[in-house]
């Protein structure tokens, strides 16, 4: 058969099966390949076809289908693929959180986390193809051989003879264990019970399949490698990820009720099983790191700091508030009250010769000429400024890194920043540790990109607050109000040492606070109060203490967290005060 004829037999099924699950349905069509070369170029390379999420997309290399027997299953082949688009996984979103829920269930091997998830979705798609339309997907599982000897492609195949009641034999000539038919009956309870809840369904079917991966890890890619059809599923993708598990308890189905068909829930674990399951049913916070590793695995290309600006963006987006404003005076309009004589070595322009001729005198310099008296009035409804954010993040050896753990003051940063940009503020960001560790953005910008990289990165090393930063930002008076924000520790007190130049920080400061225009904020994990016992009762603390005080005194306002998560919780605070404080007292509190 000719390429366009092949083409034109491929088109007229992609219809049919697109109205095999909806008669409503529109896709664009696939890309069609028509050798390795294009397949090569297109990024399938190990499968016979696949699907981008992103831009809504099935490919099929058709080539590969020939090679494979299969070009008489285009139907099934055209209708598997679109239910990958609007069943399982269906859309970005979810296909993350598959992949954070399996990933949860396979310690270990949370790298065959994609091939799991392919796998799983594959069966509850083929289940519903083979029982509710014409397609006759054990045909193709008939012609599909695995590559080598897997346990896992074996369970695989033995649950699809139980799903479509097939006589044992029919898709796999494997010896089936008895260890094996039992996990089988439990695959195929997992595929009809969960077939609507499939994201409790994919923890179920990562923990049944564990044991397979681990002990026969790299005999299941080989088998699954032609199957890859989600492989990358994202490539492209560059949205929103995934910051916390869907609430899902993680146990094995063995112990599932709505499985097993147990007359009683089986009794819990141990304590700290147990313990792990209500705070998995909780819903559970990714760390950056796995964001990073979800991402990845949904064939997204960034890198972990790429990650790790998203996590942060995606973390704080609920709690953006307007950043503070300020209320400027209101321009004034000079309004006319009446008439007085103008007097002689006052400006010629001043004179009013119309009230001057229409009093009836005859002009006579400083006797008979008027000029006009006016007031001014000042607008009631006066506009409001955002204030300019400039914050510090300190990076010092004491801060955890934002690219692998969660940071509150990575995430109060964040939170301070998006909350300013989308008030239509300008911000500046600089990350601190050593002496010549600091990195900021290029001076007050309007991108958030930028500003979270800077915030996101990490040094790591000793604490030197960057004294050159301060003096360079506030050398003269801000044109637009500024709130200055420190996110450290007891670390700030290096902002009272002499710079680079031998300037002393403490004129830096101060400088700082009265250019500013707007205020000075510090906001410090310290383990006790200042003014508590511990402080007054230790010598050795109340020197400790004593810079800080003296930033009070200079007028920084001193904000005491303990802890770092407090610090988010700070950030959404500020805004919040900023927003809704009397205009009038913005400049100064």
């Amino acid at each position: 058969m000719s390429n366009q004829a092949s083409l034109a037999h491929w088109k007229k099924e992609w219809q049919s099966a697109l109205r095999l699950w909806s008669d409503h349905l529109q896709l664009q069509d696939p890309l069609w390949l028509f050798d390795f070369g294009e397949a090569k170029e297109a990024g399938l390379t190990e499968s016979f076809a696949a699907i981008r999420l992103t831009s809504q997309r099935v490919l099929v290399n058709l080539q590969e289908v020939a090679e494979r027997n299969l070009s008489d299953c285009s139907l099934e082949i055209l209708a598997h693929e679109i239910g990958h688009h609007v069943y399982a996984p269906a859309n970005m979103t979810q296909h993350l959180q598959l992949l954070a829920v399996i990933r949860q269930a396979l310690p270990s091997v949370e790298h065959l986390g994609p091939m799991v998830a392919n796998v799983y979705t594959d069966l509850l798609i083929n289940n519903h193809l083979q029982r509710n339309t014409r397609c006759r997907m054990d045909n193709v599982y008939q012609r599909l051989k695995a590559v080598g000897e897997s346990q896992f492609w074996a369970l695989y195949m033995r649950i699809y003879e139980r799903l479509w009641q097939l006589t044992p034999g029919a898709l796999t000539a494997a010896d089936i264990s008895a260890e094996m038919e039992g996990d089988a009956w439990l695959g195929s309870r997992i595929i009809k019970v969960y077939s609507k809840d499939w994201l409790t369904g994919a923890s179920r079917f990562a923990t049944l399949v564990l044991s397979y991966l681990i002990n026969g890890e790299k005999e299941a890619q080989d088998a699954f490698a032609a199957l890859s059809d989600t492989a990358e599923a994202g490539l492209g993708h560059s949205g929103a990820g995934v910051i916390q598990l869907p609430a899902i308890s993680v146990m094995h189905p063995s112990k599932d009720p709505n499985l097993a068909d147990l007359p009683h829930p089986p009794s819990p674990g141990s304590e700290s099983e147990d313990t792990d399951n209500k705070r998995r049913a909780a819903g559970q916070a990714l760390q950056p790191q796995d964001y990073y590793e979800v991402m990845r695995a949904a064939g997204v290309d960034l890198s972990p700091h790429d990650a790790a600006v998203g996590y942060y963006r995606d973390a704080v987006r609920a709690y953006i508030l307007p950043f503070p404003t300020q209320r400027l005076r209101g321009p004034s309009e000079p309004q006319r009250e009446g008439t007085e004589i103008w007097q002689v070595g006052e400006d010629l322009a001043e004179i009013d010769w119309f009230a001057t001729l229409l009093a009836g005198r005859e002009p006579i310099p400083g006797i008979t000429t008027h000029k006009a008296v006016y007031s001014q009035e000042e607008i009631e409804d006066s506009p409001h400024q955002v204030c300019d954010l400039d914050l510090y993040v300190d990076s010092s050896g004491s801060m955890p890194n934002p690219q692998q753990c969660i940071s509150y003051p990575a995430l109060a940063g964040a939170l301070l920043c998006l909350s300013a940009l989308r008030a239509g503020a300008s911000v500046q960001v600089t990350l601190w540790s050593g002496p010549h560790d600091c990195l900021t953005t290029d001076g007050f910008v309007r991108d958030e990109v930028s500003a979270l990289r800077v915030l996101t990165g990490f040094f790591g090393h000793g604490t030197s607050f960057p004294l050159k930063m301060l003096r360079t930002t506030y050398a003269r008076p801000r044109l637009t109000p500024t709130q200055v924000v420190v996110l450290s520790d007891d670390g700030i007190t290096s902002i009272f040492d002499n710079d680079e130049e031998g300037t002393p920080g403490a004129k830096i400061s101060a400088l700082t606070l009265s250019h500013c225009k707007g205020a000075g904020h510090w906001v410090l994990d310290l383990p006790y109060d200042l003014d508590g016992p511990e402080v007054q009762q230790s010598h050795w603390r109340k020197k400790a203490v004593e810079p800080i005080l003296f930033g009070q005194q200079q007028g920084w306002h001193v904000h005491r967290v303990s802890g770092l998560e407090p610090m988010l919780q700070f950030a959404r605070a500020f805004s919040t005060q900023y927003y809704h404080a009397d205009a009038n007292s913005q400049d100064g509190d």
